[in-house]
């Protein structure tokens, strides 16, 4: 299977080209309902000004749209009674208006993720305290009573300048992690030792990188005398029970400055170690990782260079644009050879077509 990226509205790519039951991992880290319109700020190639393009629209408002997909929630045999429950309780409380838009949207849209996954799948969902707690239920309506599994919930706390006084600073995100069954694929994770937990053993350990991420290794040494002599050790052990060492549900990872190697100048880009964590965690080498908000492609990336296959989809070309140049200059020419690029016009009858479909609120340009 080659590699897979979409241009085109996510809900449209996953009815028609994600089959059942394909997908190890999907990560989104979809728009929050922050009512913010977000600037991705690009160096135009062999010109010296910045330009400024639209990157996406987090701001949602009651449309016909929304009114067709909540009929096709109350109608569609394809929900749950679950999920159409859930929907009709937000109906209740948050009446026809920006939230519940973008909730019906992110329902249908999970709806087609939760089939895309295999048995054995897992799926996080990242966002932030604007619309978690609503997310929460969207989502446990989704997976729970089809056999899925809550798992955790995981808080990511970094650290940034901002110059709010009135509140405590909001210095978190949110990743729900879920799968879809039981048995699930989890490589257990362990931290990195600080130096004061290293002096806490007797015996021998050193560091090193397992899937990716640096972890502990933890050596009984052989008690024949000749044997410790030479530095020569058993086996490994991976010390179960050793509270320090085994990844908690809080992850303290910064931001990225706006010195860092990898930014890439859009707005909401992750750092790539998040994306390894939680790639390392829940997926092998071989494995396919979904992403459907993939935005400048950190995912895409990080799954490339950890030897798994993806799939990436955005509704943006400057996101697409700017993933093609990431992998560019980040792997080798095999890399472009074995992506398959779907979803862009390549005449002028279907840049037309696009131009006046109703139903894209940002492919036109």
């Amino acid at each position: 299977m080659k590699n897979q990226l979409y241009y085109g509205d996510n809900l449209e790519v996953l009815r028609s080209h994600i089959p059942d039951e394909s997908v190890d991992l999907c990560y989104i880290d979809p728009p929050f309902n922050s009512k913010r319109n977000y600037n991705q700020i690009y160096n135009n190639i062999g010109k010296d000004d910045i330009a400024q393009a639209s990157a996406f629209v987090d701001t949602w408002s009651w449309t016909p749209q929304a009114e067709l997909y909540l009929a096709e929630l109350y109608r569609s045999p394809v929900y749950t009674r679950k999920m159409v429950e859930t929907i009709i309780g937000f109906e209740k409380i948050l009446g026809k208006g920006s939230m519940l838009a973008y909730l019906v949207n992110m329902t249908i849209r999970i709806a087609e993720i939760w089939r895309t996954l295999k048995p054995t799948g897992s799926f996080y969902l990242h966002c932030d305290p604007t619309a978690s707690h609503y997310l929460k239920l969207l989502c446990d309506s989704i997976f729970c009573p089809q056999g899925g599994i809550f798992l955790n919930e995981i808080i990511w706390c970094y650290r940034r300048w901002t110059a709010a006084s009135n509140r405590f600073q909001r210095m978190h995100d949110v990743i729900f992690y879920y799968t879809k069954g039981q048995p699930h694929q989890f490589n257990k994770l362990r931290m990195e030792f600080t130096d004061t937990g290293k002096k806490k053993y007797d015996k021998g350990y050193h560091t090193n990188k397992i899937n990716g991420i640096s972890q502990l290794i933890v050596y009984d040494r052989i008690k024949a005398q000749d044997k410790i002599d030479s530095g020569k050790y058993d086996k490994v052990v991976y010390r179960e029970g050793v509270d320090d060492t085994l990844m908690p549900d809080w992850w303290e990872m910064p931001v990225l400055n706006s010195q860092a190697k990898e930014r890439l100048g859009y707005a909401t880009q992750k750092p790539e170690a998040l994306l390894e964590r939680i790639i390392a965690a829940s997926s092998s080498e071989g494995d396919v990782v979904m992403d459907c908000y993939c935005g400048c492609g950190t995912s895409v990336a990080v799954a490339e260079r950890m030897g798994r296959r993806w799939i990436g989809i955005d509704i943006t070309y400057q996101s697409i644009s700017l993933i093609l140049k990431r992998l560019e200059d980040n792997f080798d020419k095999q890399v472009m050879d074995c992506l398959a690029l779907k979803g862009i016009p390549r005449d002028l009858a279907s840049a037309r077509a696009l131009a006046h479909r109703q139903d894209d609120r940002t492919r036109k340009e």
